[in-house]
């Protein structure tokens, strides 16, 4: 894209906020690059040069403007291809340009020229600079330690880290973090973009009602404890009023599980579903059709650990939601330690306190105690071992059948647990519990659905009449039975 000096010199001096984002203006007797919107006085036109990146700029020598902080202004909207290659250096930032053209599915050549393009460097370049501002950025906005900025902006050690914030910025990190009078944080802040809508009251409506005390919080924003093998801490995260991303709050003893963590927090909130294709499959249906037209944004909610999930959901079985969640917290309270913060910028947010135990830690837990039947009690123990034993089970699997198969075997484990942890744990778009007893009364009680399978009596539908009318529904049957779920809670409210 090649930038119209003219457009870009009105826009400029007209401090028009729409253009925020789009180009970027350098002064050449300052050596300062600015947004198009900054309040400094404007400098002479035959003094200024513009740019299509924050990172095109800083290439070229300029220093970001200390009044309007241009590294911090919002994304241009972009080409799928660079939103999604901007996406993986964000939670790679040491990927390499080979592996980032891998994961495109495009040849290198034509990576190059998509980044010339769209953001007038190569995309080797876009790297280093990206490196560069974001450990910018860190420095003057948090209190993070040097180490873990380096770590968390993709610098292979502390020395390079240093060295390249010095010759970029004519600053050490420790002077750069003095030199910033804004407000600091003690932990990362990070933006994840999404396509389409996302409902994030049914959202947070969804997890409210699950919530697990101590390890989960949930007001206007989404906050719980993680724990991902010695790295442990908190996140956070919340959906401002305008743009397409939710924001995220970050604190852990340990950012090199950073690129997980988002990954998690991606799946968990179903930021990456085409949700304008699915809806339009599933609103095929006349069933689905007036939920989806009543509720859109509406997503599949997935789970933060697959452990903690499965216990969740064999506690499930046949007994409510709230029973459910209230016996998981007697378990994290009792084979858990309180949270010690030996480190005081952790700052857990209000209402986490804990960890959810990890399967080690229940390997030989008693439950007598804990409010569970013999049965489910035995059936805990059947499964923490036999999820020991096959950790690998759960880490990509994309066949439905083939999962429900596996877990059906385990004494205890049916196929509602066994397609409620695919759908949710695993996140598997086309699981269905069909035995589940509100889908079953959310298409019971439809009346032209039992009109056009000519039932004259009032006995509930079969698991196999539901499973063939959902046969319509693939590859997205989990989607239908989040939305047959929430046509019940609006009809219960």
């Amino acid at each position: 894209m090649k930038l119209d000096p003219h457009v870009c010199m009105q826009a400029r001096l007209s401090r028009d906020s729409r253009f925020d984002g789009k180009f970027y203006t350098a002064v050449i007797t300052t050596g300062i690059y600015c947004r198009p919107t900054c309040p400094a006085g404007p400098a002479h036109e035959k003094n200024v040069s513009y740019y299509q990146s924050a990172a095109q700029a800083e290439f070229n020598g300029y220093q970001p403007c200390k009044r309007c902080k241009p590294e911090l202004s919002p994304n241009q909207p972009l080409p799928k291809t660079i939103d999604q290659a901007l996406a993986l250096v964000t939670i790679e930032p040491q990927i390499h340009v080979a592996d980032l053209a891998t994961k495109l599915d495009l040849s290198e050549r034509q990576l190059q020229r998509l980044f010339n393009d769209n953001l007038g460097v190569s995309p080797q370049i876009f790297i280093n600079q990206k490196r560069q501002i974001n450990a910018r950025k860190l420095l003057i906005s948090s209190t993070i330690a040097f180490a873990d900025v380096a770590l968390i902006s993709g610098f292979g050690s502390l020395r390079s880290f240093n060295d390249h914030i010095k010759h970029q910025y004519k600053l050490t990190p420790s002077q750069l973090r003095k030199s910033s009078k804004q407000e600091k944080v003690s932990h990362l802040q990070l933006k994840l973009a999404y396509n389409g809508e996302l409902n994030w009251p049914l959202m947070l409506s969804f997890f409210k009602a699950r919530q697990i005390p101590g390890v989960e919080a949930v007001t206007d924003r989404y906050s719980r404890t993680i724990n991902i093998d010695s790295c442990t801490g908190w996140i956070a995260v919340s959906k401002p009023d305008a743009g397409n991303y939710l924001a995220v709050d970050v604190w852990v003893n340990d950012f090199s599980k950073l690129a997980e963590i988002v990954t998690r927090i991606r799946k968990m909130f179903d930021l990456d579903c085409n949700i304008d294709l699915i809806r339009t499959q599933l609103a095929k249906h006349p069933t689905l059709k007036p939920i989806i037209e009543n509720y859109p944004g509406l997503r599949l909610p997935g789970c933060w650990d697959i452990f903690e999930f499965s216990i969740r959901a064999i506690l499930g079985q046949q007994i409510s939601v709230k029973a459910a969640t209230t016996l998981a917290g007697r378990i994290a309270q009792k084979f858990t330690k309180p949270i010690v913060e030996e480190n005081a910028e952790a700052a857990y947010p209000h209402g986490l306190s804990i960890l959810f135990p990890k399967a080690e830690m229940l390997a030989s837990a008693g439950f007598d105690d804990i409010g569970i039947t013999n049965t489910r009690q035995q059936t805990l123990h059947t499964w923490i071992k036999f999820f020991i034993a096959n950790k690998p089970l759960f880490d990509n699997p994309r066949d439905t059948e083939s999962f429900e198969k596996t877990l059906c075997e385990l004494k205890g484990i049916g196929p509602w647990t066994a397609n409620y942890m695919a759908m949710r744990g695993l996140s598997l778009p086309d699981a269905f519990p069909a035995a589940d007893l509100g889908l079953i009364k959310a298409l019971s009680n439809n009346s032209e659905l039992r009109e056009q399978l000519k039932l004259e009596d009032d006995k509930p539908l079969t698991g196999k009449q539901i499973l063939a009318i959902a046969e319509s529904w693939r590859p997205w049957r989990a989607y239908a039975a989040i939305y047959l779920w929430q046509s019940l809670s609006a009809k219960n409210n």
